[in-house]
């Protein structure tokens, strides 16, 4: 193979509107506008048994495809499916990984070690975020950043004021902690008597359950809090608002915090500092995670001061501009031409000793943040295939590596 121009391109599912299904659609309207032929392919197509193997690789060989990009990385069965049929067609595949590295290793289990287990077996990995990108060439897997960011769909909107109200985007599940988001505001309230939060989004039935379970034991606040159910649209809701807020324990390329900034929101969040969109001085203010009180003093804080709001929306919206300004066509093309070279001259494995350090730090501070899950494995089990000996034989690989005194 001598070039790249037709590329099959995976889904989980078509027709949905969560973080990954909007980062494969963008990617599938890119690559068109490109000049590449693109099939789409969904769980629907593929099945999900034995039959995936077989079927996806017929459709490999008589398709002709040159590539297969794989966004449906988390169920193993259907990725090492689709990786042997790639194999078996002769088909290179790279996989978009919609995580956080050191975030899956912290949860350990065979099921995570299995999963990077399979992503090494590909010929490539697009990361996200820079540290993923280091974390995977540490491993020896070819990885290259690409961050996805939307289209500006408010061109030309200009902010003028700064109503004290919230919105939260986001599904409905533990990770993204919607209940915190309600704590938060309820915690505003009490210095910002009129300050409101709308909550875009569903999800898990029980989180939204345990939501409305809070919400109705504080008959007071119940006003206050918006749940809008999922939006498809999310400008208006955008335009109306004088904040955003994020609780998510981890994220891998938040749309929610993107759309926020290119409506010229300023944005309180739980610290993820891995994420190239909450970087210093950017809109962005980053509390510790899971402090309801230090969020909810953040948004007092810009409620409180119309000139300090003004300034951060303004921070935030160049930081979406230049987020916005990534020459995504100019990364795919590198990679393309990567995949066609011999691993051993790849350019896709060296590693910036100082992305390698900002991975490490990535890393121990998941380790140490105390998760439950952790805690119970570490308790179950402190053997050496355990949480801390798979932590800490990264930890020396990385260290070893790219410490310096």
């Amino acid at each position: 193979m001598s070039t790249i121009r037709s590329i099959a391109l995976v889904y989980r599912e078509v027709g949905t509107l969560g973080g990954i299904q909007k980062t494969a659609a963008l990617l599938e309207s890119w690559l068109r506008e490109w000049g590449y032929a693109v099939a789409v392919f969904a769980e629907r197509d593929l099945g999900t048994g034995t039959e995936r193997r077989e079927k996806f690789g017929r459709i490999l060989k008589e398709g002709s495809f040159d590539l297969v990009i794989d966004n449906d990385t988390y169920v193993e069965d259907k990725f090492r499916a689709d990786i042997s049929a790639a194999r078996e067609a002769d088909v290179k595949i790279v996989a978009v990984w919609h995580s956080v590295f050191s975030w899956m290793l912290a949860l350990g289990g065979k099921k995570a070690s299995s999963i990077f287990s399979a992503l090494q077996k590909t010929d490539a990995v697009i990361s996200l975020s820079p540290s993923d990108e280091a974390a995977f060439r540490t491993l020896g897997c070819r990885s290259l950043y690409i961050p996805c960011v939307d289209c500006d769909r408010m061109p030309g909107f200009r902010r003028v004021e700064y109503p004290h109200r919230v919105v939260w985007a986001g599904r409905f599940v533990n990770l993204k902690r919607p209940l915190d988001a309600v704590k938060i505001i309820e915690k505003v309230r009490q210095k910002v008597t009129d300050a409101e939060l709308e909550m875009l989004g569903d999800g898990n039935p029980e989180v939204v359950a345990s939501v409305e379970r809070y919400l109705a034991s504080r008959p007071q606040l119940r006003p206050a809090v918006h749940l809008c159910g999922f939006v498809k649209d999310v400008a208006e809701h955008l335009k109306d608002a004088g904040c955003g807020l994020v609780t998510s324990m981890v994220e891998g390329c938040p749309h929610s915090i993107i759309e926020m900034k290119m409506a010229s929101l300023p944005v309180v969040s739980y610290a993820m500092p891995y994420l190239v969109s909450l970087k210093d001085d950017s809109g962005a203010v980053q509390v510790p995670q899971g402090d309801v009180d230090a969020a909810a003093a953040e948004i007092v804080r810009l409620f409180s001061d119309s000139d300090l709001c003004a300034r951060q929306g303004r921070m935030a919206r160049c930081s979406y501009e230049e987020l916005a300004a990534f020459d995504h066509r100019k990364a795919y093309e590198r990679l393309f031409a990567d995949l066609l070279k011999p691993q051993s001259e790849s350019s896709l494995l060296s590693v910036d000793p100082e992305l390698a350090r900002n991975a490490l730090l990535v890393l121990v501070e998941h380790a140490q943040m105390g998760f439950e899950k952790i805690k119970e494995r570490i308790k179950a089990r402190e053997s050496r295939n355990g949480l801390m000996g798979s932590i800490g034989r990264l930890l020396i690989k990385i260290g070893r590596r790219f410490a310096r005194p």
